[in-house]
């Protein structure tokens, strides 16, 4: 089976089909000239959607620029990040949750060799590639992101294989298939002229619940309203966010519905945060029907730190994005969490052995200090900052 849109590229195939040189991302014309035999069917264009957010969720916080396209190629751009071998094994855990079988990964400087090497890989393992342009150069010019009939042009010219298309001039290939053509003979030679699109989490989200019979029983519209807030904290962690404002709607068999909302002060990201105040509208709830559905809404979304702590070590974060960080913290759980060495000395030798003093960040109030003795440094003994 072969699943993808006519005209376009493939979007998923199956083990027999992936056998016979299939594969996700190529045109579609091309995998029924590999296997006409297969069944040719169109994707289910919401659980395609689906799917691609639950990846990219799930990979955010691995690195500062993610992709993820309908056809199942996920990509992450490492430059910058302090231990990308670390990214790449937690990418291949979490794609194994997520998609419930070993993803094929590669590594290469581009997404155009890092497609390539990941579909030549052994499901659950790594396929780096160390030289571009002799990696690419003894596959098929097919596994260009060229139309049919460019497809068919290149093999009249006897332009076989990616190195065969790396050898021509780019000008001459232009001639011949236009920008296009130029374009692919860059991919060919290893250069890599597309940059990755970033992928950014959705400011909404919600879950809801279509109940076979009305439902009147408030134990069991909690007991579905607690798996509900299960969901979307799974969901918002993945994301890194938080709600500030949460919606309930109930509608009831007549088509008319009823709804309480509120905008909170702290964001609400965990099960019990969310369900705790969730349930407490629930119990006191009198509606004036039986349920038929239940919607829970997160209509605004706050990014949690916005980047990912662990990519503040290989100095990702803004000042900005720290601070901001901060104070959220010291919204929820008060002033005196965060706090603030100023220097007492000035710098002469090393700045960890040197007197500071530590006050509170919060802006009400004067800030209290204490001493930080020379002998300890940061990590040993007092806390060098969050």
């Amino acid at each position: 089976m072969v699943v993808g849109r006519w005209d376009e590229h493939v979007v998923a195939a199956s083990e027999e089909t992936l056998e016979l040189g299939v594969m996700p991302g190529m045109a579609l014309r091309q995998a029924e000239h590999l296997c006409p035999q297969a069944t040719f069917v169109l994707p289910d264009e919401e659980a395609t959607a689906r799917i691609r957010e639950l990846i990219s969720s799930a990979l955010y916080d691995l690195a500062p620029i993610v992709e993820v396209r309908d056809e199942g190629v996920a990509w992450l751009e490492l430059s910058g990040v302090a231990q990308a071998g670390d990214s790449i094994r937690e990418m291949r855990r979490r794609l194994l949750k997520a998609i419930g079988r070993e993803p094929r990964l590669g590594l290469a400087a581009g997404p155009f060799s890092a497609r390539l090497a990941a579909a030549r890989a052994r499901p659950g393992r790594l396929m780096p590639v160390e030289d571009a342009r002799t990696f690419l150069a003894p596959i098929r010019s097919r596994e260009l992101p060229l139309d049919a009939e460019q497809l068919e042009r290149l093999d009249l010219l006897g332009l076989r294989t990616l190195g065969d298309v790396a050898a021509i001039g780019p000008r001459e290939l232009e001639s011949q298939l236009g920008r296009d053509g130029r374009h692919a003979v860059l991919l060919a030679r290893g250069i890599e002229p597309d940059q990755l699109v970033a992928w950014k989490p959705p400011l909404f989200t919600s879950a809801h619940r279509q109940f076979g019979e009305p439902v009147e029983d408030r134990e069991a519209l909690l007991f579905v309203a607690r798996a509900l807030c299960g969901d979307l904290a799974e969901e918002l962690g993945l994301r890194g966010a938080g709600a500030k404002h949460v919606r309930v709607r109930l509608h009831f068999e007549s088509g008319e519905s009823e709804k309480r909302e509120s905008i909170v002060r702290h964001t609400l990201s965990s099960t019990t945060e969310l369900f705790g105040l969730i349930g407490a509208w629930i119990k006191e709830w009198r509606p004036r029907a039986p349920i038929t559905e239940l919607w829970i809404e997160l209509p605004v979304l706050e990014g949690a730190g916005r980047r990912q702590l662990r990519l503040w070590a290989g100095g990702d974060g803004s000042s900005e994005e720290v601070a901001a960080a901060m104070e959220r913290l010291q919204e929820r759980f008060g002033d005196d969490v965060v706090w603030k060495p100023k220097q007492l000395l000035p710098i002469h030798g090393d700045v960890a052995t040197l007197p500071h003093s530590w006050g509170s960040t919060g802006p009400q109030g004067s800030p209290r200090s204490r001493r930080l003795r020379g002998a300890e440094r940061p990590g040993m003994g007092q806390p060098a900052g969050l």
